[in-house]
């Protein structure tokens, strides 16, 4: 976890599936961090730890760590998540307060069961691929990645570098994405929640984030062209400068 600049303004960056902290390193975090912002990053537990010790983590666990990096900040932060989290970040919202938020292709509030289904039907090996990747990261190192994580707007050289750094994923997390603990939108402000799809992307589409969007009466916008990982798009400035219009406005 780093802190990048001191300011009143407080912007926290929640990971998704296989990555860290790192992964906002020279890319929206900088960005936020040039704004003004004091940023804050953070990982969740497990990465990097044995197989056994991943199968104990559950989801909540996720949950807690975002909670506790919530506190951590001097006020109230905007949150920009991404993937598994987003939709972590939300239900950590419900627990303490936020901002606003920002969540960038966020796993379904509903489950993950469309969108498995569309990437199957489209490309089953990507089905395989990306299972077998949260089992074992290494196995990201060969072949092509799943359809739809990267797009050909990606910088190769980034993609790459991400890709070398992932790591395993705590399995019963990944799996309760499937069906995911009941959100308490009661506690939520719908009109502080923006969440951003990606046309090109076949892991979480975009009309499964603009589903989510709909559940909670949130904001909705969506990139053509871009893919699951917008840490890695030559355009992400672009998708920054709007989050930070955004929470300026919010």
């Amino acid at each position: 976890m780093t802190d990048l600049q001191n300011s009143e303004r407080v912007v926290l960056f929640v990971p998704g599936a296989m990555t860290g902290d790192w992964i906002w390193e020279d890319n929206f975090a900088q960005a936020f961090s040039e704004a003004g912002y004091t940023v804050r990053t953070m990982s969740f537990r497990g990465h990097g730890a044995t197989l056994v010790e991943r199968m104990s983590l559950r989801f909540d666990d996720y949950v807690k760590d975002c909670v506790t990096e919530i506190s951590r900040c001097s006020r109230a932060p905007h949150i920009v998540g991404h993937s598994l989290g987003g939709l972590v970040a939300l239900h950590a919202a419900t627990q303490v307060p936020v901002e606003s938020m920002a969540l960038l292709s966020p796993a379904p509030i509903g489950g993950m069961t469309r969108s498995i289904a569309s990437l199957a039907a489209t490309s089953p090996m990507s089905v395989f691929k990306f299972s077998a990747a949260l089992l074992n990261a290494r196995v990201t190192r060969y072949g092509t990645p799943p359809l739809g994580v990267y797009s050909p707007s990606c910088e190769p050289e980034r993609a790459n570098a991400i890709t070398a750094q992932l790591k395993s994923e705590a399995l019963p997390v990944i799996l309760k994405l499937l069906a995911p603990p009941k959100l308490a939108v009661d506690r939520l402000d719908a009109n502080r929640i923006l969440m951003v799809g990606a046309e090109g992307d076949k892991i979480i589409p975009a009309s499964e984030v603009r589903r989510s969007a709909a559940l909670i009466n949130a904001r909705f916008k969506s990139y053509r062209g871009m893919s699951h990982t917008f840490q890695a798009e030559r355009e992400w400035p672009v998708v920054a400068d709007d989050l930070l219009r955004f929470f300026a406005r919010t």
